[in-house]
């Protein structure tokens, strides 16, 4: 819901403007069945809502002389009567606040009302013969010699032991080769040959010396 402002028209000229509403919520809308003296909010005074309004009359287009496109008769606080258009009065925020409320109280009765109903019904209800014992009533005789008897079958066939009997397939196991040392295999001579040889060449080549040579341009 928005406050706008519109044209104010006589006699084919603007005089002013006049203020009204657009977009309005359905719950705010002003409908031949909203009940009259209701509290009502005119948007010239959309936000003095302190003020009262209250609902006098509403008028269809043409029903009334004077209002060619209808409108409300409204009755302010000081007992005066005003006139507006059908989209410049709408239902005070605060009534559907109320409205709402009374709704939420409603429904709260209700429901303990409900709750008050299911309590009688509850004590009312006959209570259940009982036995005096708690927890699962015993075994029928024939029944618990029953389970005893599978039992002592399964005992019998598992020799007494709980859980899946073992295998008797043995799996081969190839045992590992080691030869007990750890570690990176040692050299044989002639590879340690080859490298004393590849040393003393690059050592002949660079004189003793470490990196690359200087470049002779300066």
């Amino acid at each position: 819901m928005k406050v706008i402002d519109k044209p104010l028209i006589v006699g084919g000229n603007q005089l002013g403007v006049f203020q009204a509403y657009t977009d309005i919520e359905p719950e705010l809308t002003v409908t031949p069945d909203t009940p009259k003296m209701s509290r009502v909010l005119p948007a010239p005074f959309f936000y003095e809502k302190r003020l009262f309004f209250y609902l006098i009359n509403r008028i269809e287009p043409g029903g009334k002389h004077g209002f060619p496109n209808g409108g409300f008769e409204v009755r302010d606080e000081g007992g005066a009567l005003r006139s507006y258009d059908l989209d410049q009065v709408i239902i005070h925020p605060q009534v559907i606040k109320h409205k709402k409320t009374l709704d939420k109280m409603m429904r709260r009765a209700e429901k303990e009302q409900k709750k008050r109903e299911r309590q009688r019904k509850k004590s009312t209800k006959p209570d259940k013969p009982s036995s005096g014992k708690r927890g699962r009533p015993a075994l029928d005789p024939a029944v618990k010699a029953a389970r005893d008897a599978e039992k002592t079958a399964r005992a019998a066939r598992s020799g007494g032991k709980r859980g899946r009997p073992a295998s008797g397939v043995l799996k081969p196991q190839t045992p590992k080769v080691t030869s007990g040392k750890r570690g990176r295999p040692s050299l044989t001579p002639e590879a340690i040959s080859q490298r004393v040889s590849a040393r003393a060449a690059t050592r002949a080549r660079s004189g003793g010396k470490r990196g690359r040579p200087k470049s002779a341009r300066r």
